[in-house]
């Protein structure tokens, strides 16, 4: 750091005490690495800069800038809407790295002084990241809280500097100079974690909610104008209703690419949320081996009799442990008459026997949501349903146009009802894996049943009631002999502590990058990679070159994956299958250290896939690479060639950054490590190369023609 930024990191840290004593219109907060800086006059956020560098991310704060929006709302539905900076100056209270703004007596309709605001803003010791809170206390008794925007922030970076990563969808996607308005909604498929980052070259900005009780959230950002979170509140619309700061939003700066902000993220969600608190993959006893093994995916549909044979010959092609994703078992339509999976197709238990009897796993279909509200035992599940603000059950339809009615997780009977599904699929079925639909992937639905015993409204309670929902379940599926997983639809993460894998079937898009292993690799498994074979064998291989790097098991292809007209297609898939298959301990117990890019020059090439808005042009580099950290701490470099061709790729490698030893590096070397063992793995053979220097290098591998390589990087340490 030079001298300037030096005095100017010094100057802010105390800007707080001069504002205090009325010596600026604006107020600051800083650690000494970066500052945040507050109006006076209306409270909002003005500047958010890295001292180190002085760059800043707020490119136009406004005259009057935003921190917090409040709605409120009255029983027959009347709205009312508080701002930061329609109300009255806040007052401003300081301490080392910490400051309290106070808005008292807000009037809120014909009722004056019955809202009080206060926001904290607070670096920790030895911590880079600054935690923002809200309360909202209301003392209306006519007004209930709503829903609480906050932090808002006016002018967070811009459409033509900015880029900005979320984690939305399948893996996450990163928006290059977004112009639109990007926003997603936690938990589920459109946010599944909760998390932002934007990105100006290597400044990067973490946007998080550290929010271990994972309430419902949206996120909102248009670069240049406004970013925001708006939360739904519990009890909402009840007089008197308040908001007591249930979690800290998160912000901090860093210097690197997206992938440093992920692994901020993960740092704080593997320390302490509830979905992480069983450990890691490698020391959980309730995750079954079957489905971590797992290498390819096939999803069938129907009978026995078209389904067993189809799995059968999938299982002796791929030639490693493969699994069944199985719809239609039952003899009621899809998305019709549930939960009235029973009975079975003739045939059913006995193939699935059969089937897993051969090593492969067998996962039924069955919706964890729904209940059909045409059904004649609706009558006795309806007190246990979703209830809309008018006290009216919530319907979903889908393309069977059935009418489905919503179940409240928290409620016993619905809770007693998936149980039961569940155990005569193990029992009289004897499958060992049971996926239960959209619980991962569909975003809590608002419940004001006042029966149900939880908050009105939204809350926490939607997350709380699914685990209290699986964790019997789960406790079942593994005691007593038994090994049966339990899988969901798309990946939000606050359930996956009970879930074992998660199908990310959505679209693709060579945007994306793998926010979601990047944070979850060695805690959580994904499967699918099935957006491009309608589109001839180069777009088919390169989706699965790419998901296959990133950590995905692969696959999730129909039948037709098994005509000889797709030969080429299938023999790809075989070889990263049996690639996947000797890599457990990086793809399945390891962590994903890097997103790779070639330092010679590698091909393109083109194709279409399945991407969000319809189906589009793709093109991505023809050998696709991935860095990996084993469970035992090697480094191992993922190379997938989906070219027709053979390819060469160069790649820059630091021992010091990749390999689990300390950090500290003396004369170019790792201290304790002597040099890196190498080894070359292939599908059919490994093999044992030239040594390395535990120092900075370059490496070049030559990756065959529709195949791909496993490099592992071994440090040896002196003696």
């Amino acid at each position: 750091m030079n001298r300037l930024f030096r005095l100017t990191a010094l100057v802010l840290f105390f800007t707080a005490a001069f504002a205090q004593a009325g010596g600026d219109d604006n107020i600051s907060v800083s650690n000494g690495r970066s500052a945040i800086t507050f109006s006076r006059a209306t409270g909002g956020i003005l500047d958010i800069s890295n001292l180190d560098n002085g760059h800043s991310f707020i490119s136009m704060p406004g005259d009057k800038p935003l921190l917090w929006r409040l709605q409120f709302r009255r029983k027959n539905g009347e709205e009312i809407h508080l701002n930061n900076s329609e109300a009255l100056s806040p007052q401003c209270t300081t301490k080392t790295r910490m400051l309290t703004l106070e808005w008292q007596n807000l009037t809120l309709g014909e009722e004056s002084k019955v809202i009080d605001v206060r926001v904290t803003c607070r670096f920790q010791s030895g911590n880079d990241t600054a935690y923002l809170n809200i309360w909202v206390d209301n003392r209306s008794t006519k007004y209930g809280l709503w829903e609480v925007s906050f932090p808002v922030v006016t002018g967070l970076g811009g459409p033509d500097r900015s880029d900005v990563a979320m984690g939305r969808g399948t893996w996450g996607t990163l928006y290059h100079h977004p112009k639109e308005r990007l926003q997603g909604k936690y938990p589920s498929h459109a946010l599944p974690m909760q998390f932002i980052l934007v990105q100006e070259n290597r400044n990067g900005l973490y946007l998080a909610a550290h929010d271990a009780r994972a309430f419902e959230k949206s996120f909102i950002i248009e670069a240049g104008k406004e970013f925001r979170v708006d939360t739904p509140v519990m009890d909402m619309g009840v007089p008197g209703s308040d908001w007591s700061a249930p979690y800290p939003f998160a912000l901090s700066i860093y210097e690197g690419s997206w992938m440093e902000g992920c692994k901020q993220y993960r740092a704080w969600v593997t320390r302490e949320t509830p979905w992480t608190k069983k450990g890691s993959l490698e020391s959980r006893k309730d995750v079954p081996e079957a489905i971590t093994r797992v290498t390819a995916w096939l999803c069938a549909s129907g009978g026995p009799e078209e389904v067993a044979p189809a799995v059968k010959q999938f299982a002796e092609a791929i030639g490693t442990p493969v699994g069944v994703h199985w719809y239609n078992w039952h003899q009621i339509p899809f998305d019709t008459y549930y939960p009235n999976y029973f009975p079975t197709k003739p045939g059913f238990a006995e193939a699935v026997r059969d089937l897993t009897s051969r090593g492969i796993t067998v996962m039924p279909y069955i919706n964890s949501r729904l209940w059909d509200s045409g059904n004649e035992n609706f009558k006795e599940a309806s007190p246990a349903a979703v209830k809309d603000a008018t006290g009216d059950v919530t319907i979903e339809t889908y393309g069977s146009g059935a009418n489905l009615a919503v179940m409240c997780p928290t409620q016993p009977l619905w809770q007693k009802k998936v149980e039961e599904i569940i155990q005569r699929l193990g029992t009289e079925c004897g499958v060992n894996a049971v996926y239960l639909d959209q619980i991962a992937s569909a975003p809590p639905r608002w419940c004001f049943d006042p029966q149900h015993g939880h908050p009105l409204g939204s809350g926490s309670w939607w997350v709380d009631g699914y685990r209290d929902l699986l964790k019997p379940i789960k406790r079942w599926c593994t005691s007593g002999g038994r090994s049966i997983a339990l899988t969901s639809e798309n990946n939000a993460e606050p359930y996956m502590d009970n879930i074992d894998a998660n199908l990310i079937w959505t679209e693709r898009s060579d945007t994306e990058i793998p926010m979601i292993t990047a944070v979850y690799s060695g805690y959580s498994l994904y499967f699918a990679s099935n957006r491009a074979f309608q589109h001839g064998d180069v777009s088919y291989c390169m989706c699965q070159a790419r998901d296959f790097v990133w950590g995905t098991q692969l696959g999730w292809d129909g039948v037709d994956l098994l005509k000889p007209e797709h030969e080429p297609k299938l023999k790809f898939l075989v070889r990263l299958a049996q690639l996947r298959a000797k890599a457990a301990d990086f793809m399945v117990y390891g962590e994903l250290l890097q997103v790779l890019e070639p330092i010679n020059s590698v091909p393109t090439l083109s194709g279409t896939w399945n991407k969000p808005g319809g189906d589009g042009p793709v093109t991505l580099q023809a050998v696709q690479a991935a860095l990996w950290r084993s469970r035992d701490g090697d480094a191992g470099v993922f190379l997938a060639n989906a070219d027709t061709e053979s390819q060469t790729y160069t790649f820059d490698f630091d021992s010091a950054a990749y390999l689990s030893v300390p950090p500290s590096v003396a004369a170019g070397r790792i201290r304790g490590i002597s040099k890196l063992n190498v080894e070359q793995i292939s599908p059919d053979r490994s093999i044992e190369l030239p040594p390395q220097q535990a120092s900075r290098f370059t490496y070049t591998v030559n990756v065959p023609a529709r195949d791909a390589l496993l490099l592992v990087f071994h440090p040896v340490r002196r003696k």
